[in-house]
């Protein structure tokens, strides 16, 4: 059965977010501090961060005493005051076993969302999606949680505001993280996959395809994503949510959580035979969605069934049935809706 965060987790959790939802821009540094150098008799003030790369920056901000620099300080200091009381409450929450990326991922997630990807179609898909949504609905994570690659999907076009000569690797690029593309095995095919210099951190572009998994362009950010079947379904009604990072806190667009429930039962048939255990674990990610779900939001999993393409339905009823087997701990009323899906085929 579910496991919930308690009443203050989940109202701290909203103050958290919804505090988050009114930056229009996340800084990619550290809340930083001032200093000040005397040069030739004279006093200056700077204001010093770190970047990702871990190197510090400092930017002048004037004499010292005079108006202006100290109004340009009050305003970094105010800045700094509201970074460090985010990153205090998203520590409280992590502690708490909400679902929280690693440093790097929230770097390039922040970077994506400063760029307008997320506001001009694209949709956070795969594990960080899955911890997010947990976090949405309040349910502590699974013993077996790890999230992995970003994923960033979307129905087929993201237009994003940014000029002509720069490329999604670009945007990528300014989270200060070293990204290179991935060469796909067939050296004629043009890259859908970057990857962080010496991390595992790897971020994959996704649109709707066939079985095929063929490659299409996305023009507008000079860049190639991979068709996936059955991928329209999910990116599609997409909702607001967060990924928590370690201080910071990036509005994203996440998919309907009851779609990304069924998607993942859909996945879970897609995988060849050698691929079993990710299979199992497609399975019981559906599973502790759905078991949250019925509890919560019954309506959004017979709507997201409902809507389920005709070709789609046989697949959802064979996975239903095997995530019966690998979820023993399920509610009876999350038993019953996985039933009902295996009874469909």
């Amino acid at each position: 059965m579910a496991s919930f965060h308690n009443d203050a987790l989940q109202t701290l959790y909203s103050s958290v977010t919804e505090r988050a939802s009114a930056q229009g821009h996340i800084p990619l540094h550290s809340p930083g501090s001032a200093a000040q150098k005397t040069v030739d008799g004279k006093t200056y003030t700077y204001w010093r961060v770190y970047l990702a790369s871990g190197k510090h920056k400092e930017t002048s901000l004037g004499r010292a005493g005079e108006p202006a620099t100290e109004a340009a300080l009050e305003a970094k200091l105010l800045e700094s005051a509201e970074m460090r009381a985010l990153a205090a409450e998203v520590q409280i929450l992590r502690k708490a076993n909400f679902a929280a990326a690693d440093n790097s991922s929230a770097l390039t997630l922040a970077t994506l969302f400063n760029a307008g990807i997320f506001s001009h179609g694209g949709v956070l898909v795969g594990s960080h999606a899955f911890g997010a949504l947990l976090n949405s609905l309040g349910v502590r994570l699974p013993a077996n949680y790890r999230t992995e690659d970003i994923d960033i999907g979307s129905t087929g076009s993201i237009s994003v505001a940014i000029p002509e000569e720069r490329s999604f690797l670009d945007i990528l690029r300014d989270s200060g993280i070293p990204f290179l593309e991935v060469p796909e095995l067939d050296s004629r095919k043009p890259s859908t996959s970057f990857k962080a210099r010496g991390q595992p951190l790897k971020v994959d572009l996704l649109v709707p395809g066939t079985e095929a998994y063929e490659t299409k362009a996305l023009p507008h950010l000079r860049a190639h994503a991979t068709g996936l079947p059955y991928f329209r379904y999910l990116v599609s009604n997409p909702t607001r949510g967060f990924i928590l990072g370690k201080e910071h806190v990036v509005p994203v667009m996440l998919p309907d959580p009851a779609r990304f429930a069924l998607h993942k039962l859909i996945v879970s048939t897609l995988r060849d035979p050698s691929r079993a255990l990710k299979a199992d674990k497609d399975r019981r990610q559906a599973a502790v969605l759905i078991d949250a779900l019925v509890e919560k939001f019954p309506d959004w999993l017979t709507t997201a069934a409902d809507e389920l393409e005709e070709n789609a339905r046989t697949r959802v009823a064979t996975a239903a049935t095997q995530a019966l087997n690998l979820a023993p701990g399920l509610s009876e009323r999350a038993r019953d809706f996985l039933a009902d899906l295996g009874a469909r085929a």
